[in-house]
């Protein structure tokens, strides 16, 4: 993984936590039910430790003009598909930080390989069919879009759950369809289009 991070709970009601022995699965619930959130701490090269979050501007940006015809449906066509997209980029981050805090607080290696059977599961339950019937281009905008939400490319995040073979596999699959599972978010380059898209959204502007 990329950066060297840890998951941790910021706790508003702590003293729900102290008064039995929970299950990381409880635990997650417990916080949710009690106003907590889960972040992100870093340990600096010293071994201080501070917490993170990401607190995103905000940029107005003026009116696009376009060149001619072509350029603006172009851009056109890919806001309809980032609009569809995003949604379930941010569903990925969430569930990222829900099954890391999970797994780092599951006592064993069987405890943790049930709990992720399971909750693959889950998400070929809920998402199968939506992805199935994305396009190649929304396919290709949501693993950029996950590689931006959680810093690490959908090969990492694979690699990192399920195993090297796994996500050689996923990744071979992926070459068939014409994408790849490694695409990285370039917000000041070839995906600047899409950066901009994706802060209307986030501001409300689109």
């Amino acid at each position: 993984m990329r950066n060297n991070l840890l998951i941790i709970l910021l706790i508003f009601n702590v003293y729900s936590f102290g008064q039995k022995k929970m299950s990381a699965i409880e635990m997650l619930e417990e916080l949710k039910n009690n106003g907590g959130a889960i972040v992100e701490q870093r340990i600096d090269e010293f071994g201080d430790t501070s917490l993170h979050m990401k607190i995103k501007p905000v940029i107005i940006y003026p009116k696009r003009t376009f060149k001619n015809k072509r350029q603006r449906r172009r851009y056109n066509r890919l806001v309809r598909n980032v609009k569809k997209v995003y949604p379930y980029s941010i569903l990925i981050k969430n569930l990222f930080v829900e099954t890391e805090f999970v797994l780092n607080n599951m006592e064993n290696n069987r405890e943790r390989k049930k709990y992720l059977k399971a909750k693959e599961k889950e998400l070929k339950r809920k998402f199968e069919g939506v992805i199935r019937n994305m396009t190649y281009s929304q396919g290709r905008i949501l693993i950029k879009l996950v590689d931006r939400e959680t810093s690490h490319t959908s090969y990492e995040l694979v690699k990192h759950f399920k195993g090297g073979v796994t996500a050689f596999f996923w990744q071979g699959i992926a070459r068939i369809f014409k994408t790849n599972l490694k695409y990285e978010y370039d917000p000041d380059g070839t995906d600047k289009w899409i950066e901009e898209i994706v802060s209307k959204i986030e501001n409300g502007q689109l």
